[in-house]
């Protein structure tokens, strides 16, 4: 297989043959082709009318930087592909699909890309490296879904697809990802379906929900995604190009791109018993602890009356006003409020009330599967119905509940007639609902119900609530929460575009993005850029080890969900802060606002919470004590000896009594690396980074001076990316903001250029 074109994406360089297949994936820099042998796929191919059509050719115009695949045979078809360069990446957007009128043209798949390298799989974030080189492919918008349709599975190597290779155990991630790890390397892919007319779509169990129309975006005009290669320690500054350069969410914490901020992975309080009475108390023990944030997990559900409409109970004042007094109450001693959520999880009942979109009449948008009539009619006392079809009572949906109307009723048996389906074991008027009679010919549909047993949002519900969460945002001044269940918006039929249509419509909601953390408890590559990070719980440490892994793959804060301090010896409470500085990982602490008022060990609680905390976010711990912090064998003790700058770090045994001699901890003192930045070639692509050595940077700055023109500086991470226009010698100054106390750093750097 011989590349006739070479499509430049930062250093990859894509090199297809005339099919448009794409058979290399070469790093520019050294010549090393990253395509895994003897396999290729076209970039771009269609589903017309349920059959796969490949290009049989492709053209490149200079013109309008497009490129051009086209079929003549059989299921003809054109496909441009816009292709424009940009600052270390190259964005390929679809603008034409050309077919028979006569052709249904149902989905696009960008590749997938396949990579020989495994070394590291970034599933969400789509990135594949090795020591050397890093492969990256990104959505751009929520309608290019960053994974694989269930439904092609023969089309993109799914069969060789390791689906859970960090095992992290709230559920294989690959379904919602452009990554994925295979038996001979990786896979980087993506898509777009048609709902410009109705579809079906396969949920995980494989049965088809039917789903659309949509409007003109409905199309696959407009699938865009963004390829990029690079050395591994740039990718976090061109995934941050990438978001700011494309309009993706940017959210940030102290200013900082939240991906890079060590903010991102700060511990947190969870409070069980937080409420209106209390908050004050409890922001005082947050401050103490050194906390900024307090969080209501509330029956593990969060302080709602239900969940939809997202009404605040009696424990946040009964109102939005009410919410907005316990915040402010907590803001007077400098902390933040959160609360749990549970996506568009539709309440039905205790412990929560009936949601309005439930009550009758129930909202016509929420979430259903397939549908059949009635074959007879159904009077009001009936136990038994029948159906002219099946899709209603097949299997694969959680629970069974069917809609008839404004009727929700349950079922238990299934049994298949001459001509009908009977339908027995019903159990009227649930949810709230009320039994009613129905004519023959009546609509009957399966309800896709939640995995808490109430009902889930369809898309113009998921709208709303994303709107409602905003407004939290914005009007209450929550400023965490947790997407809890928000799988749930996939199980309605859209995939990673719903969870997308969830959470990115919740930060489009938002008008302000700064210190704003939110958890989710799923990882996806359509809203990896909102998402702050995940903190899945477990009592398992070594099960907490391999969520790290994944979440450091992803670049991603570690952190180690929620921790019960209550009942727990300090000995234990210490262990698990030297876990989180051994994986600079952050903390849920769990407990109550009443067990910490009546503790005697509260106080030493809070210190050991501070002292350790402090410690970690400045960077305070050699890479020698990290490693020996991670020995699950081990205990230990910290002190502080000058408050904010040194400690004393003793191991001790399970019931605290010291083994060996203490060890120094101290804040680094702030530097600047490297000594000297590489030579630059002019009209050739540039990369280099600016490190430091406290993750207490905030910000990276040139103060004095600049830099060749042609290349940028990206003040989030440090990173230099760029074309430079001009040969010369180019002097500058970068000074390192750093938080925590710890003084700025500053270096002088110089460029050439020839």
């Amino acid at each position: 297989m011989t590349s006739t074109l070479h499509i430049p994406a930062g250093y990859l360089t894509l090199g297809l043959d005339s099919t448009g297949a794409v058979v290399e994936l070469i790093d520019s820099r050294s010549g090393r082709n990253y395509i895994s042998p003897g396999k290729s796929v076209p970039l771009v191919r269609l589903v017309i009318n349920g059959i796969l059509a490949k290009p049989a050719g492709v053209r490149w115009s200079s013109a309008d930087n497009t490129l051009s695949f086209v079929n003549d045979a059989g299921l003809a078809f054109e496909v441009d592909v816009r292709v424009l360069q940009k600052n270390g990446y190259a964005t390929f957007e679809v603008t034409r699909v050309s077919t028979d009128p006569a052709s249904d043209v149902q989905t696009l798949l960008w590749g997938p890309l396949p990579v020989a390298i495994n070394q590291t799989v970034g599933e969400a974030a789509g990135v594949v490296r090795d020591n050397e080189f890093a492969i990256g492919l990104k959505p751009l918008n929520d309608r290019t879904e960053g994974a694989w349709p269930k439904e092609y599975p023969q089309y993109g190597w799914e069969n060789d697809v390791i689906p859970n290779p960090y095992n992290v155990d709230v559920a294989a991630l690959e379904p919602w990802c452009v990554a994925a790890k295979t038996s001979w390397g990786a896979v980087l892919r993506a898509f777009t379906f048609d709902y410009t007319r109705r579809r079906d779509r396969l949920n995980p169990n494989d049965y088809p929900i039917p789903l659309g129309p949509l409007d003109s975006a409905g199309s696959v005009i407009g699938s865009k995604i963004a390829l990029y290669g690079g050395a591994p320690e740039l990718v976090t500054t061109l995934l941050s190009f990438i978001a700011s350069g494309e309009n993706l969410p940017y959210p940030t914490q102290n200013g900082q791109w939240q991906k890079v901020a060590q903010a991102s992975g700060q511990s947190s309080f969870v409070l069980d018993d937080l409420d209106t009475g209390n908050v004050g108390k409890a922001a005082r023990f947050a401050n103490s602890a050194g906390i900024n944030y307090i969080y209501s997990p509330r029956n593990f559900r969060g302080p709602w009356k239900y969940t939809g409409h997202y009404q605040f109970d009696s424990t946040f004042g009964d109102s939005d006003n009410g919410a907005e007094k316990l915040v402010e109450a907590a803001k007077e001693h400098g902390v933040r409020v959160g609360v749990h959520t549970m996506s568009d999880f539709i309440s039905v009942g205790p412990p929560t009330s009936i949601d309005p979109y439930v009550s009758p009449p129930a909202d016509p948008r929420l979430a259903l599967g397939g549908q059949a009539a009635l074959s007879r009619p159904l009077n009001m006392t009936s136990k038994m119905l029948y159906l002219s079809g099946f899709a209603p009572v097949r299997d694969g949906i959680n629970e069974k509940m069917l809609r008839i109307g404004n009727e929700f009723i349950s079922f238990n048996a299934v049994q298949r007639g001459v001509t009908e389906w009977q339908v027995s074991g019903l159990t009227r008027g649930q949810w709230g609902s009320v039994p009613a009679e129905a004519a023959r010919g009546t609509s009957v549909a399966r309800v896709i119900v939640n995995s808490y047993g109430g009902a889930i949002g369809g898309l113009g519900i998921i709208d709303e609530i994303a709107t409602r969460l905003g407004t939290l945002r914005n009007n209450v001044g929550i400023r965490s929460h947790s997407f809890d269940g928000v799988e749930s918006a996939s199980d309605t039929g859209w995939g990673s575009f719903g969870i997308a249509r969830l959470i990115n419509g919740t930060y489009a909601a938002q008008t302000g993005h700064d210190g704003y953390i939110s958890e989710t408890s799923r990882m996806t590559s359509n809203a990896w850029d909102t998402l702050t990070r995940a903190s899945w719980s477990n009592s398992d440490i070594d099960q907490l080890y391999r969520d790290n892994a994944f979440y450091q793959a992803n670049y991603l804060p570690g952190m180690l969900g929620w921790f019960d301090i209550t009942g727990v010896s300090l000995t234990m409470i210490e262990t698990r802060l030297a876990r989180g500085a051994a994986l600079n990982a952050g903390i849920g602490f769990q407990g109550t606002v009443a067990f910490l008022l009546s503790a005697e060990s509260t106080p030493d609680i809070l210190d050991k919470i501070k002292q350790w905390e402090t410690a970690r976010n400045l960077g305070a711990f050699t890479e020698k004590q990290r490693a020996a912090l991670r020995d699950q064998t081990t205990s230990w003790t910290l002190k502080s000896v000058t408050p904010g700058q040194s400690w004393s770090l003793q191991q001790v045994n399970a019931e605290g009594v010291p083994i060996g001699a203490p060890q120094t901890v101290s804040a680094p003192t702030p530097q600047l690396g490297p000594a000297v930045l590489p030579v630059a070639t002019q009209g050739a692509l540039y990369g280099a980074k600016i490190t430091t050595n406290t993750p207490a940077t905030v910000r990276f700055t040139v103060t004095n001076g600049g830099l060749p023109p042609g290349l940028q500086f990206n003040q989030d991470t440090g990173g230099i990316i760029g074309t430079p226009r001009k040969t010369g010698r180019y002097t500058f100054t970068v000074t390192a903001t750093n938080d925590g106390g710890l003084a700025d750093a500053r270096a002088v750097y110089t460029i050439v250029v020839q």
